[in-house]
């Protein structure tokens, strides 16, 4: 997403106030290349280190095994099995790393220093910025393979935990929903209509049709004026057409024989496909 390198590259410029050096980790979440950190053997799945002591070593198995298989996170794994909700797992990781969870109720639009444009974007990307105690944070939605990447981050760098906000999805789309529905509801209803036109079933603007309505009228007026009998033979000539194309349609219909289905053709209920099961 344009966003998510935006908000990147915002944080980036601002790496010398987070107190990182020159050899600083990237901050960016969503980047894939994970840092070797220095460590001969790092450790796979750090991002659910915080639940090692309440989950079941197999569970835990398990959801690596999963999560490997699927290039995702660990997390992404047990929050879709149903294991734990997402916001749980985020107020464990939360308070495993030393960042605040960020429910976004109650907090004002003012805060958020994007326009409802990207504010849109960003439910989608999983990144916030936002001014909390005058400071710039980025709220996180962790998506992929994120949680991990953060949780490397602030593991070679405890102090930029006070620079990272966790939240859900859930409530991200609320917010964006509550202080941007307006936008997103135009952006749904009429981006097809701008970004691609002719892909839109949507009707044609009058203001746009206007010039060459008003021009067809001009030129039939000045052949009435100029020509008015061969005006007159035109126009009779196309009303004849069209009628006679009527009546050949009507003609066509009335030739055509669709044929009766017999009722003992029917396909019994058990050969009927299958579309939705009861228990």
């Amino acid at each position: 997403m344009a966003f998510a390198a935006h908000a990147g590259a915002v944080l980036l410029r601002s790496r010398g106030s987070f107190g990182g050096t020159a050899d600083s980790p990237s901050i960016d979440p969503w980047a894939l290349a994970f840092g070797d950190g220095g460590e001969s053997e790092p450790r796979r799945f750090p991002e659910i280190d915080c639940l090692r002591s309440a989950l079941a070593p197999a569970t835990l198995a398990a959801a690596e095994d999963r999560a490997a298989a699927l290039a995702v996170g660990a997390d992404r794994v047990l929050i879709a099995a149903g294991t734990l909700s997402e916001e749980t797992y985020l107020r464990a990781l939360g308070e495993h790393l030393g960042v605040a969870f960020e429910p976004l109720d109650d907090i004002p639009r003012a805060l958020c220093p994007i326009g409802n444009e990207r504010l849109i974007e960003s439910a989608a990307a999983g990144l916030l910025p936002m001014m909390i105690n005058d400071d710039l944070c980025l709220v996180v939605a962790p998506r992929a393979a994120a949680a991990r990447r953060i949780s490397g981050i602030i593991e070679d760098n405890p102090q930029l935990a006070r620079r990272f906000r966790f939240t859900s999805a859930e409530c991200l789309t609320r917010f964006v929903l509550r202080h941007a529905g307006k936008t997103l509801a135009a952006r749904a209803s009429g981006e097809l209509k701008r970004t691609w036109p002719t892909l839109s079933a949507a009707p044609p603007r009058w203001r746009g049709n206007i010039v060459r309505v008003a021009s067809a009228g001009l030129m039939s007026l000045f052949a009435f004026v100029m020509a008015p009998a061969a005006a007159l033979y035109a126009v009779e000539i196309m009303l004849a057409a069209v009628f006679l194309a009527w009546l050949g349609l009507r003609l066509a219909g009335a030739f055509i024989d669709g044929g009766r289905r017999d009722r003992a053709d029917d396909l019994p209920d058990d050969a009927l496909p299958v579309y939705t099961e009861s228990h």
